[in-house]
């Protein structure tokens, strides 16, 4: 048992004012046949030496039970979903409504219920593949308010575009590697990334700026 803190207050226990500890202890149950491991918080009376659990520790107890659960089953934590969430900036029900799920789906997970492997792939693909959640976005457009689609629109475009230069990295290696047994196409040198990288990025740009330029002089 470990003392997160004292308080004095209305024991739940022995109906008395007095100090009240709140405690953590490592509790053990089994969740769909899977015995799991988890930390606990309760109130602890030193007079009648009994755990007592506000409303709000139940709810903390019982997520931390499945997520607990998650975590053997290699599934997204409550707080990994919520994160995958956060990052792009939605609300629980239009994140439901952009997965084509029912409204409280998210809202469940994020709180008490555990996700199937299913949907715990489509989290993880979401957190993986901005491009993949944009098509997504664009297929629920009418589903959401003009403000929430641009809002989440800009959201995935920035996050797309921090990570544009990895999905290039990942085209360049699968492409490389079906060449790499050709030297009269690598010239037998290894492949610099970096430098494909910037060079890449630099044409992109000026092809931009060239484009641009053209459009203004005719």
């Amino acid at each position: 048992m470990k003392i997160i803190k004292t308080t004095q207050k209305l024991c739940l226990s022995c109906m008395e004012v007095h100090d009240v500890k709140e405690v953590e202890v490592i509790e053990e149950n089994i969740f769909k046949n899977e015995r799991v491991k988890f930390n606990a918080i309760y109130e602890y009376c030193s007079d009648t030496e009994e755990y007592t659990q506000t409303e709000e520790m139940i709810k903390i107890n019982d997520l931390a039970f499945k997520d607990a659960y998650r975590k053997k089953m290699n599934l997204l934590t409550s707080i990994e979903i919520i994160g995958i969430r956060e990052k792009y900036g939605i609300s629980q029900k239009d994140f439901s409504e952009i997965l084509g799920w029912g409204k409280a789906t998210i809202t469940r997970y994020e709180n008490y219920q555990v996700q199937d492997v299913a949907h715990d792939d489509i989290l993880r693909k979401i957190d993986s593949d901005p491009n993949w959640f944009l098509s997504l976005l664009n297929r629920a457009k009418d589903k959401l308010t003009e403000k929430a689609f641009t809002k989440y629109l800009e959201q995935a475009k920035e996050i797309f575009n921090c990570n544009k230069n990895a999905y290039l990295i990942d085209s360049i290696n699968a492409v490389y590697a079906e060449l790499q047994d050709d030297n009269m196409l690598t010239g037998g040198s290894r492949l610099n990334l970096k430098k494909v990288i910037e060079e890449i990025n630099y044409l992109s740009q000026n092809v931009q700026s060239i484009h641009k330029v053209k459009l203004e002089l005719i």
